[in-house]
């Protein structure tokens, strides 16, 4: 018998582009609390600062419309290993960023992380692949086609990368202790212990642009995927 999906769970994929044309039309600097403005200061490039002032006032203008808050009263801490949360509020975030674009994810029912990456050629691929790479991703990474190997590598990596996010631990748990299922790519075959079984995690691949990889990685619950842009 089919689980009948809990309306009121859902994860939200917001994205969109960084337009930092107009970062300076819109006050997202007074949107910011001590410490993100504190830390806006310590970037000596203007581009790099304007991104990371416009993606804070985006979170939280985002945050505030599920929370019907004020977006500069959210209280946004960061855990012990840096992963962002919100203080008191059962509402869990994350966000990542690649050259202009940006995306956020937002749960009100599970942990949640994602990645996304350009999807370009490296000479150090290979290298990276031995190094991030469980035997068995290594095995069907090399049996690819050559034309697919770089699609593919960042592929695997988004997932990795947002794994590691999901579980606020980053890439100090080890990318290539958390495997994925090659003949099911939507799962793990393997994740460290100390977080639970590997069936215990989804993979939600989002295709964004063609020459990018997208990926998020939630608890595997029942709830309804929504993509919204900025």
């Amino acid at each position: 018998m089919m689980k009948e999906v809990v309306k009121s769970n859902f994860v939200d994929l917001w994205y969109g582009e960084f337009l930092l044309k107009d970062t300076e039309d819109k006050d997202y600097w007074a949107l910011l609390n001590q410490c993100e403005k504190k830390k806006a200061a310590t970037f000596s490039r203007k581009d790099l600062q304007q991104k990371y002032i416009k993606t804070r006032g985006i979170v939280r203008i985002i945050l505030a419309s599920y929370l019907n808050s004020d977006p500069k009263k959210i209280i946004i801490k960061t855990g012990e290993y840096g992963k962002p949360f919100v203080l008191d509020e059962e509402i869990y975030f994350n966000l990542s960023h690649t050259g202009n674009k940006l995306v956020i994810v937002v749960s009100n029912c599970t942990n949640v992380g994602v990645d996304i990456e350009k999807c370009r050629f490296r000479k150090s691929l290979p290298a990276l692949v031995e190094k991030c790479f469980s035997d068995t991703e290594i095995s069907y990474w090399n049996a690819l086609p050559e034309k697919q190997k770089t699609h593919m590598f960042f592929r695997f990596w988004v997932r990795k990368e947002a794994f590691v996010k999901a579980i606020g631990r980053g890439i100090a748990v080890g990318l290539n202790q958390c495997v994925i299922n090659p003949d099911n790519q939507n799962y793990f075959s393997y994740i460290p212990i100390d977080y639970g079984f590997a069936l215990d995690w989804k993979i939600i691949d989002v295709l964004l642009d063609e020459n990018a990889a997208c990926a998020i990685v939630t608890k595997n619950l029942e709830f309804i995927f929504n993509q919204k842009l900025i």
